[in-house]
């Protein structure tokens, strides 16, 4: 596996764990799907208040995030701004924009998990 699938497993057993996550996850339930230039692509299933890594494509993604591995690996380890990067045109967002942005905040959830 490569550093962004590898960092999206450990993003999602923390999500599982992390109260803050839990919370924004239930109720929630969509695909996450991931395109990674020069990487796997996968996807996160968010279902029952729990989170899931898939490798691969999923057929009906809730929404679908596109961009270069480093992007998306330095988006994962909040090197890069999710949000800067969008408007910067480093990466695309297919689907719900509102779906993007929920996923956003529990990333910040995650990362609070990580210090």
């Amino acid at each position: 596996m490569g550093r962004v699938v590898d960092g999206y497993k450990q993003f999602v057993e923390l999500a599982n764990k992390n109260e803050e996550a839990k919370g924004l996850m239930t109720g929630w339930d969509r695909i996450i799907q991931f395109i990674v230039q020069g990487g796997e692509d996968f996807y996160i299933t968010i279902a029952g208040g729990k989170a899931s890594l898939t490798v691969g494509v999923h057929k009906s993604p809730s929404v679908t995030l596109k961009g270069p591995e480093e992007v998306m690996y330095k988006m994962l380890t909040r090197e890069l701004d999710a949000t800067r990067a969008y408007f910067a045109k480093q990466y695309t967002i297919e689907g719900s924009m509102s779906d993007a942005m929920k996923f956003g905040r529990l990333g910040t959830a995650v990362a609070k998990t990580q210090k």
